[in-house]
């Protein structure tokens, strides 16, 4: 019994202390967050604000790499994350709205973004 109760004791010591790890919490951190980011983009592709030109129309929305780096550092005093990963800017043209939604979209610019976050109360937080 007491061998029991023991190895309960060590399992939910063990799960509580997983959790309470800031490295091994910011990767799944990471991971949504870059997932929002994949959900904003599909949200600005939908909503493009088209403009008539002579030559047809022009829209540009805002995408997002999915190749990122995700790094903790002070894990032992105030964790600090990072999380880098690139912006584009995305051109879609067309003699119509249609036409230009099946177009491919043309990367016009691209910025490099570093995301800081700080580790407090027990989550992660930008």
């Amino acid at each position: 019994m007491r061998l029991l109760v023991s190895l309960c004791c060590l399992v939910l010591f063990s799960t509580a202390a997983l959790a309470e790890d800031p490295t091994a919490a910011f990767t799944s951190f990471c991971e949504e967050w870059m997932g929002k980011l994949a959900a904003r983009e599909r949200y600005n592709v939908a909503n493009i604000k088209w403009d008539a030109k002579s030559d047809g129309v022009r829209g540009e929305y805002v995408g997002y790499t999915q190749e990122h780096t995700c790094t903790v550092k002070n894990a032992t005093q105030v964790p600090i994350g990072k999380i880098i990963y690139r912006e584009i800017v995305y051109q879609k043209h067309g003699g119509t709205i249609p036409e230009a939604e099946k177009n491919p979209a043309e990367a016009i610019e691209a910025t490099e973004v570093t995301e800081i976050f700080r580790y407090s109360g027990g989550k992660w937080v930008y």
